[in-house]
């Protein structure tokens, strides 16, 4: 294969319909030489190199404005009648065809002149050999920097095989990829083209290569699915079916009573690879499988399988034994740090035995409001100390109040923050939080929490148009109290205004309940709490009852109706072995009720704050990860059906995301803009700050710039 340096204007180069960063979109076509330079085949390559808001070339877009064409990368070129076909650099040619329409119009473009555009330096290929071109390609985008995405790369490596006759060691040695990488990339592709051929096939997207990857890379899924590593084919189509299905988005038909079907759809159950592992580790077990179908929730199937929790426990069991044993015949190197080390496990090993004393009993009895009437909730906050944050300030406070930010920036404490104040002197509250945190489903050890609480905790805030505070501290009491297993105390403050003083406190022992003394506890307002990662069913309990007496039940089930499942007649609670449980009446299951956790997360998940929203009537509502599996095409929806209740209850409302669509849904909804404020938890030199967003002014930036606060 030869080549030659040449100059040609820009206008003889055609970009190139057939290059494999096309392969994995669902609308590519194979386009023949003759029509490659046809203007609607040119149009539709220019705009998928440019991608959509010109996002796939803005680097070079800078890099071309700033510093000129640099010639360092060559674009090969191959002569197609009197034009030039681009066979490497597609992408800087489209940019130069971009800037060059920008040029024409009388726009700037930087050091770039018209010369440039005119006489561009290209390498024509003659004799051209494909293998020795998509290996060349290879070396670009598959060892080299600018990355093809998987699926494209595994289809240049498989064309090497199976057009053009190379072996595999050939083609590992030319691109530079491991033996184990090219076998477990044409086997994922093997595997991509059966589903591409099933009823799902339609479904499938770039995005979605490293789930099939993930099937390839287990064992257990591999076997299941009766894959045949030298065919490259599954064989047990049956599993293989079921598989496809739970990692699609599947349309189910019911008919309603006159006979006249519905169809609905459903969102896929798998849709992250980590899943994948999961399922490995039950897909044998049919009763768990069986329920991950009813609920559409890989965690429900997980969680049902008893094979997983009984291995678990028993592998568990046997490492402790094992472990013991060694740490006994070896006891004499122990030192001062080991004792203490042995004496925390030891505290974690008593808490399997089930026992009733050392333990904190939560009464969530709904105490007097300290304000007969309230006309404005929460206007601003400080927070001293509380957990991480610091000195972090929040203002102009309004009637729904977003918080966004990455992992681990203090979204929760904050809502935390707000939940604390409206409890003024109340432990129950603070209790109720460590307990969540601290994943205690039941009892709540007293040496835990004197343990865990390290730092004091110091809130202000405005409610009411009244100065708020609150301190929580532990520390030893004075008073004369039994000493014998006494651990500390934690003591409460809250201050209303200038004048009323709150005090409780808790002691806490290591051989019998905590005791709670206070001389009078109020609270500024009702408040909730709901999370994704904690469940309260007392707390559901008593705002459902509320919902059945207001009426507002009603409503509930006719969002979920309209949005989620229009089967469904009613939610109830119900006593069932002495357990109270929520069961759904739908028009298609039946006349027999079922348990609302074989419905999906996201029901569940709306259902719960709808509840809660009503219960909070003249209060607050704190909603921690709001997004959290609620689909997002229901966000809109449920966004604006959270403001309309908090405008009907007099609910204000502190809600955590680190979901961009999240934010997007409230200005989107388009219910009272200007009741939203946003905040940005950042980092400045080590400490968390909260920028704030007010919502008329989120509402512009969203629709502009598609602003992200996170």
């Amino acid at each position: 294969m030869s080549s030659n340096r040449i100059k040609r204007h820009l206008d003889r180069l055609i970009l190139d319909p057939n290059n494999y960063r096309f392969i994995d979109r669902p609308d590519y076509k194979l386009i023949a030489e003759e029509d490659l330079a046809d203007t609607r085949i040119q149009q539709r390559t220019y705009n998928f190199l440019l991608g959509k808001n010109n996002s796939n070339i803005n680097d070079l877009t800078s890099s071309f404005t700033t510093n000129g064409f640099l010639d360092i990368d060559q674009i090969q070129v191959k002569a197609v009648g009197d034009k030039y076909l681009v066979l490497e650099g597609n992408r800087r040619t489209a940019t130069l065809k971009y800037l060059y329409d920008q040029f024409k119009e009388g726009k700037d473009v930087g050091k770039l002149t018209e010369a440039d555009f005119k006489s561009i330096n290209i390498v024509e290929i003659i004799d051209e050999n494909p293998v020795q071109h998509l290996i060349s390609m290879g070396l670009h985008h598959i060892s080299g920097k600018k990355r093809w995405n998987a699926v494209n790369e595994s289809q240049l490596v498989n064309d090497l095989i199976e057009t053009y006759g190379k072996s595999e060691t050939e083609v590992c040695d030319a691109l530079g990829i491991s033996m184990q990488k090219l076998r477990r990339s044409r086997r994922t592709l093997f595997l991509i083209k059966q589903y591409k051929i099933s009823d799902f096939g339609d479904q499938f997207e770039a995005n979605k290569f490293t789930i099939f990857e993930t099937i390839i890379a287990s064992p257990i899924m591999k076997t299941w699915i009766g894959w045949n590593d030298t065919d490259y084919e599954a064989t047990n189509i049956i599993n293989l079916e079921k598989l496809f299905s739970w990692i699609s988005q599947t349309e189910e038909i019911d008919k309603d009573d006159d006979g006249v079907e519905r169809s609905s759809l459903k969102e896929p159950i798998i849709s992250q690879y980590r899943q994948i592992k999961e399922l490995a580790e039950f897909v044998n077990d049919n009763q768990a499988v069986k329920r991950m179908e009813e609920s559409r929730s890989i965690t429900e199937g997980y969680s049902y399988s008893d094979a997983i929790g009984e291995n678990r426990l028993k592998n568990a069991l046997n490492s402790i034994k094992s472990e013991v044993n060694v740490a006994f015949n070896f006891s004499e190197h122990l030192t001062q740090d080991d004792y203490l080390e042995v004496e925390r496990l030891k505290v974690k090993l008593d808490r399997l035995i089930p026992s009733s004393e050392a333990s904190i009993v939560i009464n969530d009895n709904q105490l007097s409001k300290y304000f007969t009437t309230i006309t404005n909730h929460f206007e601003s906050a400080f927070i001293h100390r509380y957990r991480k944050l610091e000195k972090v300030k929040i203002k102009k406070l309004s009637k729904v109040n977003i918080f966004a930010g990455g992992n681990n920036m203090g979204k929760t404490s904050l809502l935390e923050t707000f939940y604390l104040l409206s409890q003024l002197n109340d432990l129950n509250a603070f209790l109720s939080l460590e307990k969540y945190r601290g994943k205690f489903q039941n009892d709540f050890l007293s040496k835990w929490i004197s343990k865990n609480f390290i730092n004091e905790i110091e809130l202000e805030g405005i409610f009411n148009n009244v100065g708020i505070g609150l301190t929580i501290q532990k520390e030893l009491t004075e008073d004369n109290i039994e000493k014998s297993g006494y651990l500390s105390s934690l003591s409460s403050e809250a201050t209303i205004g200038k004048g009323a003083i709150l005090e409780s406190s808790i002691h806490l022992y290591s051989n019998k309940e905590a005791e709670l003394r206070f001389s009078k506890s109020q609270i500024l307002c009702p408040a909730t709490f709901t999370s994704p990662f904690r469940s309260n069913i007392n707390l559901l309990k008593k705002a459902h009852a509320f919902a059945v007496k207001e009426g507002f039940i009603d409503e509930v089930i006719a969002f979920i109706k309209e949005h989620l499942d229009n089967s469904i007649e009613k939610i109830e609670m119900i006593d069932e072995d002495g357990e109270s449980r929520f069961m759904v009446s739908s028009s298609s299951i039946g006349d027999k009720p079922i348990d609302i956790t074989k419905y999906g997360e996201g029901l569940q998940r709306v259902f719960e704050i709808a509840l809660l929203m009503g219960y909070s009537q003249n209060g607050i509502v704190c909603i921690d990860e709001l997004d959290s599996a609620i689909h997002k095409s229901l966000l809109v929806q449920f966004t604006k059906f959270i403001q309309q209740t908090a405008q009907k209850f007099n609910v204000q409302v502190f809600l955590s995301t680190h979901s961009k669509e999240c934010i997007d849904a409230f200005v989107k909804n388009d219910y009272h803009n200007n009741e939203i404020t946003a905040y940005a938890l950042v980092n400045d030199e080590d400490n968390i700050k909260c920028k704030y967003i007010e919502g008329s002014r989120l509402e512009q930036l969203v629709e502009t710039i598609n602003f992200d606060i996170r």
